[in-house]
């Protein structure tokens, strides 16, 4: 197997290429032709068998002579030799449209044929009759095969004149041979219908070339879509693929390097030092809520997000959103006001706390003077949770596109002091996953309403509404044994610091064959199993939590930890029923994870 790479194809090799493609196109429209020329056939030979049939045995039968049967014989048999090329075309199938020149001769000579049989009626029968009626008869039904045929064979222009004139001639020339004045009126006339005939077909075929030609480009247009579509696809899978690796790469350090915040901060507390450590923990904490939107697209992508619709006060969320803007209102100088009166709703509490939040401080950000306000109201038999500001605005033009990733109003610089433009994409997935509506209203220098539809709560709905208590954790107990399975030492080190803080004690392993040395050789009990999912060597956390468990003989507690976020890998980790942190985790919430773990 081999592999190259060559430089651009040249001007001439371009033309070539063109050209090629050009024979392409003219080869397709000449196989279509042909298609449509003999898939009729049938229909044509159908009736003219019977016109034939009917015409030599009603002369037979009407003048008693014989000349007409001889005529008979050379019509039928062009007629079965017709039959035989559209029969062996049709068994050739689709393979013989690649020799669609050599099949379209065959056609025509048969054609040929054919309209010279018809056209020696002339000849064979006229040429001695006398019988006005009869003559009259013959001459019509040559006509009305000539205008029959000339519709038929109008895919290909030749094949109109291979039809009309030898078909038509010999009766020409026969009317005018008899030189008499009604047999050159009849001559002129036939003339005459048969140059209206070929002009009328000539215009029928340039209408089937142009349709033919647009069938071509469109199916060449379709063909080039799913071609980009597969592009598209395939780009989008790399991208994916891509950005995953490349987030699982950036995540390991910024992992290890808020672990060793987290501990420095410890060490350091009551120094000098400790404004300069809180200050990289928060550039710290900015790149994780940075990791964290991008983490969260990767969950709603994977479908690990299950809504728990619930009916709720909503006068208690607002509470714990008023405590966690109230903060930004009042540095900014703005007002904010919540207004629950009473309503109960039914959503998920805490998506639903997420979205109110993300747009609150979203109406925060972008309102200078005034305030902002949420209130719930009904509206047209349902309850519409509505956030108001007063602030710059959003053009009509840009309303659509506010809720796409990485998209800021007002902001085309990508200034990153002003976030990422997740928020609202977030929203927007997290209000269709709880199957609510999402309305955005807004007028430029007036301000800005976000609506959220949601379906009114039934009395029996309102009936269960329990109201949670807060309770206060117990603190860790320090006699708790931790085994932490990492790849990386630096990671292992930062955690070991980290954990060790806090009172664990914390036994370290790289893959799997160490952890398990690590449960053998432990004397003690251990309390929880800490992994990375994605190990090296190809080992993976979860098939080393299942190890361990079998090495240390009992269900341990276990903990995953991981920087794939991937869609596939996110699903994967939640669906292993192990409780599962994303890479860089702030130290707060692990901290509050493990007091969780009994």
């Amino acid at each position: 197997m081999s592999f190259s790479i060559s430089p651009p194809a040249s001007g001439r090799t371009q033309d070539a290429a063109l050209e090629d493609a050009l024979d392409r196109r003219r080869a397709r429209l000449r196989s279509t032709q042909l298609e449509r020329l003999l898939m009729r056939s049938y229909q044509q030979l159908v009736v003219s068998f019977v016109l034939a049939l009917a015409l030599w045995t009603g002369h037979w039968f009407i003048t008693g002579k014989t000349d007409a049967i001889g005529w008979a014989l050379i019509v039928h048999s062009a007629q079965l030799l017709q039959w035989a090329v559209a029969r062996a075309f049709k068994l050739s199938g689709r393979a013989a449209l690649v020799e669609s020149a050599r099949w379209l001769r065959r056609y025509q000579l048969t054609l040929f044929i054919s309209a010279t049989a018809w056209g020696l009626a002339a000849v064979v029968v006229l040429a001695n009759e006398t019988n006005l009626m009869v003559i009259t008869a013959w001459a019509v039904t040559l006509l009305g095969m000539a205008g029959i045929g000339a519709h038929v064979v109008s895919a290909v222009h030749s094949a109109i004149y291979l039809w009309l004139v030898p078909l038509l001639l010999p009766l020409v020339l026969m009317m005018l041979a008899n030189g008499g004045v009604v047999q050159t009126s009849v001559a002129v006339l036939v003339l005459g219908f048969g140059s209206m005939t070929g002009f009328f077909a000539s215009a029928m075929h340039r209408l089937l070339r142009t349709a033919l030609q647009t069938k071509l480009d469109n199916d060449a247009l379709v063909r080039a879509l799913r071609q980009q579509v597969v592009l598209v696809e395939r780009a989008d899978r790399e991208k994916s693929r891509f950005l995953a690796s490349a987030s699982h790469d950036l995540r390991q350090p910024m992992h290890a390097l808020g672990l060793f915040a987290g501990a420095l901060d410890k060490h350091l507390n009551g120094t000098a030092l400790q404004p300069t450590v809180t200050n990289m923990i928060r550039a710290i904490d900015a790149l994780e809520q940075s990791f964290s939107a991008m983490l969260d697209i990767s969950k709603l992508d994977a479908g690990v997000i299950q809504p728990n619709l619930q009916a709720f006060p909503i006068r208690d969320l607002f509470r714990v959103l008023h405590m966690h803007c109230s903060g930004q209102a009042e540095e900014k100088g703005l007002g904010l006001r919540f207004k629950a009166d009473g309503k109960i709703v039914t959503s998920d509490p805490q998506l639903l706390q997420r979205v109110l939040s993300n747009l609150v401080h979203n109406a925060l950000r972008y309102t200078r003077e005034g305030g902002v306000v949420v209130v719930v109201r009904q509206r047209a038999g349902q309850t519409s949770l509505e956030v108001w500001d007063t602030g710059i605005g959003i053009a009509e033009d840009e309303l659509p596109r506010v809720f796409d990733e990485f998209y800021q109003v007002t902001n085309p610089g990508r200034d990153r002091s002003r976030g990422l433009g997740m928020g609202l994409a977030i929203v927007k997935r997290l209000v269709l996953l709880m199957g609510h509506s999402l309305e955005v209203r807004s007028t430029p220098g007036r301000g800005t309403v976000f609506r959220i539809l949601m379906k009114p709560t039934e009395m029996a709905d309102m009936e269960s509404v329990v109201l949670g208590a807060d309770t206060v954790p117990a603190p860790i107990d320090e006699d708790h044994t931790v085994l932490l399975i990492d790849d990386e030492e630096s990671i292992r080190t930062g955690m070991r610091e980290l954990l060790e803080t806090w009172g664990y004690q914390v036994l370290t392993a790289g893959n799997i064959t160490e952890a398990c040395t690590e449960v053998r050789r432990h004397a003690g009990v251990i309390d929880l199993v800490i992994s990375d999912l994605r190990l090296a060597n190809r080992e993976d956390g979860i098939h080393a939590i299942e190890r361990v468990r079998e090495a240390y003989g009992a269900p341990l507690p276990a903990l995953l930890m991981t920087g794939d976020t991937s869609p596939e890998q996110v699903k994967r980790a939640h669906e292993s029923g192990h409780r599962v942190l994303f890479k860089p985790v702030r130290t707060r919430d692990l901290h509050a994870v493990l007091r969780g773990i009994p």
